[in-house]
């Protein structure tokens, strides 16, 4: 959730926010990508921690409409192998039938996936949002902390690393402001140089392809290596002002996750494209060591 005291000086809102877009395409891809890194970590066996630095709610209503028609409201009883292992935890939250009447944010996906001993450590920005968080994930190995994920973030990964071999690190912020583009890869790639056994996944949208080049450029002069993968739903020359995809930075991410996400692309796009069968896939590496 977006910190409003921290736009209001700039005189820009916060446009962002886990509840109204929950279930959306974007939501939908960056919790694909995430169900597929958390599976794979759980399948080595390894005790594994999870961070996060903008959790939300954990779980979220759905109205009658919405955004999410058009992403989980679209994948709701579609048979796409693909995605069974994240369709199959969405249907098990999701109390519906004919559609979904709740949906699962990834803090929920972690719990679900890594099992209920795996440490989350959870931080929200909202305290409303917070408050909800801890309702929906209330046991004895989820810390929530009501405060700056992204500025706790190297902590929280020295903090994970001392209790779990593996670490998940999930950022989603709030995109509200130009400088974020920034200071939130500026501040995951220091983690990532200081902490090069935590796998950190970073979403963000896409409504042109200049930001997200510029971001992996920085991170690449960084010294830090990855992949990105960029699922667009509707072409880049429509709907600038809306969302028309986004993106899942995977940095020190299992091996054979990017060809399970590009496996898992063309299953979400059938049913969420804005134009039937007008979509694309961009996997990107970036870094000194990127071929």
């Amino acid at each position: 959730m977006a910190d409003r005291s921290r736009y209001a000086s700039e005189g820009t809102p916060p446009d962002y926010s886990h509840r109204l877009h929950a279930g959306n395409v974007g939501d939908v891809w960056k919790h694909v990508v995430l169900v597929e890194v958390l599976a794979q970590v759980a399948a080595t066996g390894a005790r594994a921690a999870y961070v996060e630095t903008h959790a939300g709610e954990g779980r979220y209503p759905l109205a009658a409409t919405g955004e999410w028609t058009l992403g989980i409201g679209r994948l709701w009883t579609a048979a796409a192998p693909a995605l069974e292992r994240y369709l199959a935890i969405c249907r098990a939250h999701g109390r519906g039938d004919a559609r979904p009447t709740n949906h699962p944010g990834s803090p929920l996906l972690a719990r679900t996936i890594l099992g209920p001993d795996a440490p989350l450590a959870l931080w929200e920005r909202d305290a409303k949002a917070a408050a909800r968080l801890a309702s929906v994930l209330d046991d004895g190995h989820t810390r929530i902390t009501t405060a700056d994920g992204l500025a706790a973030l190297d902590d929280a990964l020295g903090a994970a690393s001392s209790r779990a071999r593996t670490v998940v690190a999930f950022v989603d912020p709030p995109w509200s402001r130009k400088g974020d583009w920034h200071d939130v890869p500026e501040t995951v790639a220091a983690a990532a140089r200081r902490h090069p056994r935590a796998c950190l996944l970073l979403w963000y949208p896409l409504k042109s392809l200049t930001r997200p080049n510029a971001m992996m450029d920085r991170l690449a002069a960084g010294g830090v290596t990855g992949v990105a993968a960029e699922l667009v739903t509707t072409p880049l020359e429509h709907q600038r002002r809306r969302l028309n995809g986004s993106g899942m930075l995977l940095i020190h991410a299992p091996a054979d996750v990017a060809a399970r996400v590009a496996a898992a692309a063309p299953a979400v796009a059938a049913h969420c494209a804005t134009f039937p069968g007008v979509w694309s896939l961009r996997l990107r590496a970036f870094g000194p060591t990127a071929a």
